[in-house]
């Protein structure tokens, strides 16, 4: 039997909540656009991640262990809950 390494990335919801001073709802929506563009470009934590409703994601990689190293099975595979498609050829 071989031994494998298998990387996973799931897509999380995260929410962040800010406020934004406007003079109007058009203000107030271009205002949040650029509060939104800064959150998601920072590092810090948003206010919550929703982790329950991990769904869909990608098998970044599957390696197989050997004597000389590590050997490539797949990459970058996506995936819902329901479905992995995983095309070998």
């Amino acid at each position: 039997m071989s031994e494998y390494i298998v990387m996973v990335g799931f897509w999380l919801r995260a929410y962040d909540s800010f406020a934004v001073e406007a003079d109007s709802d058009r203000d107030a929506i271009a205002q949040a656009k650029v509060a939104a563009k800064t959150a998601m470009e920072s590092a810090a934590s948003p206010e919550h991640i929703e982790i329950g409703e991990r769904r869909q994601g990608i098998i970044v990689f599957i390696d197989r262990i050997t004597r000389d190293g590590r050997q490539a099975v797949i990459e970058d595979v996506p995936f819902t809950s329901e479905h992995v498609r995983i095309s070998t050829g």
